[in-house]
Formats: structure tokens, C-alpha cells, sequence
């Protein structure tokens, strides 16, 4: 570790310490009014070596002390705290990582003094004072595309957080709304009840707090929680999602997918494989080319489309199910009603509604069947043999039953 000092330090005067240099804003025109600050900040910016930082005017940032500077050196990850104030990281056509700060106080003492510190390539940014005294700092800092390898961590405690263009990030807003691109690597979030939106990363993990959650293109493993927020998912890889309530849709799942929704409704379009629990909101399940196995407790079920076993719950909403191409299904309505289309010839399926209605449409046959109405309405009018390997059962306690062909159940 080298120390930083700006070139030109007076004789005799002590150089940083090894591996820190300390930004000060100067030149600021305060005006106070009671405890309330109303602040004209002189702008600075420059080359942080050049043994002092040039004036220069920039516009639309004379309400704040504002500050521009570059960081000389290699920066391999960034440490950014800011006491409420905005965070943004982001790729740009820059040779050294260059720093805007945006200051925001108000205490007679005036700005506070900005922090950073350089070690082994982690740069490290924040305003130590502003942990009890209300200020804050905002960080835009833009990093050059020729230093590929920067993970980020950031700490917003209530600012909004965007973050694009680097190798992993870890984002905890604190209450603010979070926005992340273009991450190669890992991805980890939390907003306390801040919106998240994430456009492409390697991987995530994300708790909301309760804020709604947009993710798309995470080809890796994605978490996300949100405790009654909204959860829109498109074009990812394998997920757990829960909503704690509120509603989730998924679409373009290149793997399995767990989702709970707690009230919430569901709805899937695209999955290698889906494990679905809504306690008691609706489900749609679209286009599921593996397992499905749904719990809905009184929501309704449909199911559109489906290779792999199909294990539902309904709780007492109806399901309705066609296109549906499983070796095996197991069924368990409680009351409400069934009817599900095959489109090709089952092996096994075991279909109850404890008193709703049940429809079942099948393909081709012989099939072994055993059907109890419980003194319902009952029909039977696909071929049936009491040796057939293909077996089919079905119990509707008093509901109409059907057991019949494609033509006949079109």
C-alpha cells in the first residue's frame, strides 16, 4: 500500500496517513437560519494530485456543495456509505475512477469532511461525522471500462441506490429504492420497503422489505423476498420467491421455480419445473415443461400446458387443467370442482374432489378404471380394461363425474 499525498505539501508540514487522503470542500457561502441551512456552495473540481483543485462552474449543481475529483490508481472494489443521500456507480468513458460528492448538512460547523481511503485497490468512501449528526453525502461515481474486476458495496441508510456495469455488488438501501444492471457476478440486496429493479446479473439474492421487485435476465440462482410487495421475474434462471401477499409473475424460467405467495395470486409463463403456494390466492400455470405442483387453499388452479407429474391441492377452488401431457397426476380438490384434458394417454391418475364436480378427458385407452360418484351423476365412455397398466381413479363424493374421450369432451 502506497500512501496518496497531493503533489507540492508544504515543508514541514506532515504528509496523510499511509493509504488515506482526506477531501475538504472549501470555499462555501453559508447562510443559516435558525438550525435550517440555505447553502450556495462553491463547485470544485479536478485531479485530486495536482496540489490543489481548480474552481470551475457546473451547472445545476450550485444548491449543494459539490465536489468532482479522480482517484488516481487502479480501484479493484468500492466501499460507499452515504447517511441518506444517493448512491450511483456506473461504467463511463473515464481513464481513473472519478467521484462526485453532493453534501447535504445543517449544523453551524458547516460541510463535513469527506472521507477516503485507498488500500490495495478498495477505495472506501463516506463522511464519518454524519453518523450522528444528520448530514449526508452523495457519491456518483463513474468507473472506466478498462478496470473490469470492481465489486461494489454500498449503504444508502434511506438514498437511492443504482449500481450498473460491475463485476458483484452488495446494496443495502436502508429504505431506499435500489437499481441494478449489468452485474457479471453475485448480487445482493436490501431495501427495507425500497423498490428493486434489476436488469442482468450472474446471480441475486433480494429481500425488499415489502417494495415490489422487477427482475430480468439473473441466469443464475435468484432469491427474492418482499413481504407483500409485488414480484415481476422475466428471463431468469432457477428462483425462490416469496411475496409474503403479494402478487407474483414469472415468466421465461430457463429452471425450477418455487414460489409462495400467501394470499397473494400467481402466475407463471415458462418454467422448467414449478413448486407453487399461493394460501388462497388464484394460480395460473402456463406452459410448464416439467413437475408442477401447486397448493392453492380455496384459490382457483388452471394449468395450461405441462410435461412432468402434476401434484395440486386446490383446498376447495376449482382447477381447471388442459394440454396436459403428464405420465402421472394426483389430484385433491376438496369440494371444488375438476376438470382436467389430456393430451396424451396417462399411466396413473388419482383425481378426488371430496363432493365437486370431476372431468376428466382422455386419449386413446384401454384404461383401468375405478370411479365412485358417492350417487352422483357418473359416465364412463373411454375403452376400459380391468388389466390395463394405465390406472385411473377417481372419487367425487356426490359430484358429477366424467371419464370420457377427446371428442366426446371437446
Amino acid at each position: 500500500m502506497q500512501p496518496v499525498t497531493a503533489p507540492g505539501t508544504a515543508p514541514g508540514r506532515a504528509a496523510m496517513p499511509r493509504g488515506r487522503w482526506i477531501w475538504r470542500l472549501s470555499g462555501v457561502a453559508v447562510v443559516l437560519a435558525g438550525t435550517a441551512l440555505i447553502g450556495i456552495a462553491a463547485v470544485r473540481a479536478g485531479t485530486f494530485g495536482n496540489g490543489g483543485f481548480p474552481q470551475s462552474a457546473v451547472p445545476g449543481q450550485a444548491a449543494l456543495p459539490t465536489r468532482t475529483v479522480t482517484v488516481p490508481g487502479t480501484v479493484t472494489s468500492l466501499n460507499v456509505t452515504s447517511y441518506g443521500a444517493p448512491i450511483q456507480v456506473s461504467r463511463g468513458s473515464v481513464s481513473l475512477v472519478t467521484v462526485t460528492e453532493t453534501i447535504s448538512f445543517g449544523r453551524p460547523g458547516g460541510p463535513p469532511a469527506v472521507r477516503a481511503r485507498v488500500d490495495r485497490g478498495d477505495l472506501t468512501l463516506d463522511a464519518p461525522p454524519c453518523q450522528d449528526t444528520g448530514c449526508s453525502v452523495g457519491f456518483a461515481v463513474t468507473v472506466p471500462a478498462s478496470f473490469p474486476e470492481v465489486t461494489v458495496s454500498a449503504s444508502s441508510e434511506g438514498g437511492g441506490v443504482s449500481v450498473s456495469g460491475v463485476a458483484a455488488a452488495n446494496i443495502d438501501s436502508g429504505g431506499g429504492d435500489v437499481d441494478a444492471s449489468a452485474i457479471a457476478g453475485g448480487l445482493t440486496v436490501i431495501s427495507e420497503n425500497g423498490g428493486i429493479t434489476v436488469v442482468g446479473a450472474g446471480s441475486a439474492s433480494l429481500d425488499s422489505g415489502g417494495g415490489s421487485v422487477a427482475v430480468s435476465g439473473v441466469h443464475g440462482p435468484l432469491t427474492i423476498t418482499s413481504e407483500n410487495g409485488e414480484i415481476d421475474a422475466h428471463a431468469i434462471g432457477s428462483a425462490v420467491l416469496d411475496s409474503g401477499g403479494g402478487p407474483v409473475s414469472a415468466s421465461a424460467v430457463l429452471g425450477t421455480l418455487t414460489v409462495t405467495s400467501e394470499n397473494g395470486s400467481i402466475n407463471v409463463d415458462g418454467a422448467q419445473g414449478a413448486n407453487l403456494n399461493s394460501g388462497g390466492g388464484d394460480v395460473v400455470a402456463r406452459s410448464i415443461d416439467g413437475p408442477l405442483g401447486a397448493t392453492t387453499d380455496n384459490g382457483s388452479l388452471q394449468v395450461d400446458g405441462l410435461t412432468g407429474p402434476l401434484t395440486a391441492d386446490t383446498g376447495g377452488g376449482p382447477l381447471t387443467a388442459s394440454g396436459v401431457t403428464s405420465v402421472t397426476a394426483r389430484v385433491s380438490t376438496d369440494n371444488g370442482s375438476a376438470w382436467i384434458g389430456f393430451a396424451k394417454a396417462p399411466q396413473s391418475v388419482q383425481v378426488t374432489t371430496g363432493g365437486g364436480d370431476a372431468v376428466l378427458v382422455l386419449p386413446g385407452g384401454p384404461y383401468a378404471v375405478s370411479a365412485e360418484s358417492a350417487g352422483g351423476p357418473e359416465l364412463v365412455s373411454v375403452p376400459v380394461s380391468p388389466t390395463s397398466a394405465s390406472i385411473i381413479a377417481v372419487s367425487t363424493g356426490g359430484g358429477e363425474l366424467q371419464v370420457k374421450p377427446p371428442a366426446a369432451g371437446s
